[in-house]
């Protein structure tokens, strides 16, 4: 690391095109001697300054970022590019309901099944079922896996209705996430 603060407040004038720089300190990416640097901002505008020499630049609002995004995305890219493993924390799990093995837990869906275990879903009948969402707006769809007009060709309007599906014979719900995708849940005995 042999840039300073004030050399990279120097190139980040010249790449904002501005006459003031506000320095952004940033712990991680400044403690980084390998793929960090210096973050500023002028007005609306950021920059990442690297220590390599490297820099990137964001016209932060008109491109829906903020300094901490700007940053995240540049450590991110450096990391990769330098080979620097950047593991994110573990996610919380939970024991899959059906199976138990660790499942991604979510507060709004703690009694979500494994990815193995939903590939597995039924209907009533038995017949495997495979499910999406509608499209980029979201939307739950439901078709059996197998039908005598091709994969994934009938829909299967029973499980659309009731939202009911079933893994090795036990009752599940299925829905549409929050943000996206589809989340099977084991429907707990009332007691």
């Amino acid at each position: 690391m042999t840039l300073t603060r004030d050399e990279a407040a120097a190139k980040a004038r010249h790449v904002l095109a501005a006459t003031e720089v506000e320095p952004f300190t940033h712990d991680e990416l400044e403690g980084d001697a390998v793929c960090g640097g210096f973050a500023f901002t002028a007005g609306d505008r950021g920059a990442v300054i690297g220590y390599d020499g490297g820099y990137q630049t964001s016209m932060l609002e008109l491109a829906g970022e903020t300094m901490e995004t700007l940053v995240a995305g540049w450590l991110v890219e450096q990391r990769h590019r330098h080979g620097v493993p950047d593991a994110p924390p573990p996610l919380p799990t939970h024991p899959c309901p059906i199976c138990g093995q660790p499942t991604v837990h979510e507060d709004r869906h703690p009694a979500a099944v494994c990815a193995d275990c939903q590939s597995r879903a039924a209907d009533h009948e038995g017949r495997r079922i495979v499910a999406f969402n509608e499209g980029i707006g979201g939307g739950l769809i439901v078709y059996y896996a197998e039908s005598p007009t091709g994969r994934q060709s009938e829909l299967a309007e029973d499980v659309l209705v009731t939202r009911r599906c079933w893994i090795d014979g036990i009752e599940c719900t299925i829905s549409e996430g929050r943000f996206g995708g589809v989340v099977v849940e084991r429907v707990t005995p009332a007691g």
